[in-house]
């Protein structure tokens, strides 16, 4: 028998912001706390707000009666600490926090009066521990300080227009700003979409990834449900474009182990590499049932058996900036995009309700409404141009790949 616990723990700041000030403020602090016990091919889970305690192991402990499988094996003698924490702002002491906030909002109403300011600016804090009597002692914590503003014309009949977002570790206000201006000035500019069928465009790879995950859940493998069953080590797509499950510390507050304890070799698990079609991704409870690999990948509710649903995934960097990516040329850069989805076949079309025109390096003005389409094997294959190695806006690195654009 193995007895486990499994404990998150989260401090959050939201200031609520309306009309371009902050209207309020609310202030989180939650723990919550897994017991898990490992007997014969059984798991007992109990779970609570608050910290684990006896009580709650020897809940989980009854539960073993209730039946539920679990053929494999707790971690055992897995033993690492991570604390990502960087930066001058912090949760204990919010008073930085909030001076700061009120500040970089009053500048934006002073240089845009054209422009209402919503939603939140938040600092937020998380823990993650997972110690059980087998030897694995596991722990990560991160910050993350971000913005995420809903931008609405004061002529504008819509809810907004257009959101601006931003979430870093290391928070510097003129970085903020150098965006948020950048973004600004685009936005009250109204440019002419670009001339041409097919353009390159920006956005952020799990956009159109999310196709990719849902068909390469070990799940719809094991059941011959996925789009790419019968595919398994065959190429593809693109030999630059490689997906992985992402275990690094390149996304934020993502922690280095699953919530079974599972961790991938140096942070990173291939599902396609360069173009070819690697594995899928399995939680142990899958990797054990259809004989796959072990992705690392479990996730769950804290007082849930875990599953395979981890959302950790990310595009390998190409090694060229968003700049080289697109060249001479002129890109389009998403910023709101709504409706859209994949068919069963692959094909993918959406509308586009805000977007910006990028040239020159930078975005250079609003472009009017327009529809996208493409499909999966071209967007990852032959119109497939890179994801960027820096990280030019939201914190973020971004995907360019060609799509036919359709004007309304």
């Amino acid at each position: 028998m193995v007895k486990e616990k499994y404990i998150v723990k989260s401090r959050e700041i939201n200031l609520s912001v309306t009309n371009g000030e902050i209207s309020s403020v609310i202030k989180k602090n939650i723990t919550t706390s897994a017991c898990r016990v490992y007997d014969n091919g059984r798991i007992g889970v109990a779970g609570k707000l608050g910290e684990a305690d006896d009580a709650l192991m020897e809940q989980a402990e009854e539960n073993l009666k209730l039946g539920i499988s679990y053929e494999a094996e707790a971690t055992s003698g897995s033993v690492r600490r991570e604390q990502m924490e960087c930066g001058d702002l912090c949760v204990e002491d919010n008073r930085g926090f909030l001076k700061e906030a009120e500040e970089v909002l009053h500048i934006l109403r002073e240089e845009y009066p054209q422009i209402i300011f919503g939603n939140k600016v938040y600092l937020m804090e998380e823990s993650r521990q997972l110690i059980n009597d087998a030897g694995t002692n596991l722990y990560y914590s991160d910050r993350i300080c971000g913005y995420v503003l809903l931008i609405k014309h004061v002529d504008s009949v819509n809810v907004f227009d257009d959101s601006l977002i931003y979430a870093v570790r290391d928070y510097h206000r003129e970085a903020f700003l150098k965006e948020a201006r950048e973004h600004l000035d685009a936005f009250l500019h109204m440019v002419p979409l670009p001339e041409g069928d097919t353009l390159p465009v920006i956005i952020n790879t799990m956009e159109f990834g999310s196709f990719l995950v849902q068909n390469l859940d070990a799940m719809a493998f094991g059941h011959n449900t996925s789009f790419f069953n019968g595919k398994l080590g065959k190429k593809l797509f693109d030999d630059k474009f490689s997906l992985y499950v992402d275990r690094s510390k390149d996304i934020l507050c993502n922690a280095f182990f699953d919530v079974e304890g599972s961790t991938c070799e140096d942070d990173k698990c291939y599902l396609i590499q360069n173009g070819v079609l690697v594995r899928p991704f399995a939680d142990k409870k899958l990797a054990k049932e259809f004989g796959y690999e072990n992705t690392a990948t479990a996730a769950g509710a804290y007082d849930s058996v875990p599953t395979n649903t981890a959302n950790c995934f990310a595009g390998a960097c190409t090694g060229h900036t968003l700049e080289e990516l697109i060249g001479e040329g002129d890109g389009i850069y998403i910023s709101v995009m709504s409706g859209g989805d994949f068919t069963s076949e692959g094909n993918f079309a959406s509308p586009v309700q805000t977007a910006f025109l990028y040239r020159g390096g930078k975005l250079a003005g609003r472009l009017p409404e327009f529809n996208i389409s493409g499909n999966i094997y071209d967007m990852f294959g032959k119109d497939f141009v890179g994801i960027t190695v820096d990280k030019p806006y939201e914190g973020e690195y971004k995907m360019v790949v060609k799509m036919k654009v359709n004007k309304n």
